[in-house]
């Protein structure tokens, strides 16, 4: 009798059924909401990249952002996000395809690029407030700098002459390697006509609908009828003013890619 009456003493004063329910409760209302195919609005960043199994590099690509408005912004594309049978679709995304929805703040796109296998997850570092519109597009966006969008005139130098070339495509680092002659152009990549002002100089210039995110680092392709070739690698710097250069090119493209990852 005495060992029953602590026992009942315990429970009145720890009441162990109401507390289990509530952790129930909280357990269920946290897995509904994964297994609805719900995604939580703020900034992603790349957590990791392979490509055909192996590994790449995350650090120079820009945030993904997802606002609660249902709109959403990679480098200089912008479009509409919506969810769909479990899974993410970006409006105005031609190269990744839908996102595979891993949990409410993780996302996966697979898709095949100049004949290799990209994997790229991404996971939400900022988040945004879901239930307010008005304020959570300005928090999500509130650690993160100012973009601004540019023209860009450059003046390439070679020390060999040059011919015949028909445009250029000026490329995101992260999507440099990839790239290669007549492909679809990778989000935040430009493109135009190149002209030639001597044997040596090529000059090329964006327009007003085609401007680059200034802050980033981007590899400058010159294109001929029949092959692509990067020649030379911008830094552009932060910026809200169009941008001028004369930057020193060579025809040495695999040179040129290798010097990404040693600026």
């Amino acid at each position: 009798m005495v060992i029953t009456g602590v026992m009942m003493k315990s429970r009145k004063h720890f009441p162990v059924p109401a507390i289990i329910f509530t952790l129930v409760l909280a357990v269920t209302a946290s897995g509904a909401e994964a297994q609805s195919g719900g995604l939580i609005a703020g900034t992603y960043r790349c957590s990791s990249y392979n490509v055909s199994g192996g590994g790449g590099s995350c650090r120079t690509m820009q945030p993904l952002l997802l606002d609660p408005d249902g709109t959403y912004q990679y480098s200089s594309t912008r479009g509409h996000w919506s969810i769909q049978n479990g899974k993410l679709f970006l409006s105005d995304s031609k190269l990744w395809g839908d996102g595979a929805i891993l949990g409410n703040d993780t996302i996966r796109f697979e898709y095949d690029y100049r004949g290799l296998r990209h994997v790229v997850t991404w996971i939400c570092r900022e988040y945004a407030r879901a239930d307010s519109k008005d304020v959570a597009p300005v928090k999500a966006r509130a650690a993160a700098p100012e973009v601004a969008y540019v023209g860009v005139s450059l003046t390439l130098e070679f020390g060999t002459a040059v011919g015949g070339l028909s445009n250029f495509t000026i490329v995101p680092v992260e999507f440099a390697v990839s790239y290669t002659h007549n492909v679809p152009l990778p989000a935040g990549a430009v493109q135009g006509i190149a002209w030639e002002t001597s044997s040596t100089t090529v000059a090329l210039a964006t327009n007003q609908n085609n401007k680059l995110m200034s802050g980033k680092r981007y590899v400058v392709f010159l294109s001929w009828p029949r092959e692509t070739i990067p020649v030379t690698i911008l830094d552009l710097p932060s910026t809200n003013k169009d941008y001028q250069a004369t930057l020193k090119a060579t025809l040495d493209g695999a040179g040129v890619l290798a010097q990404i990852d040693q600026r």
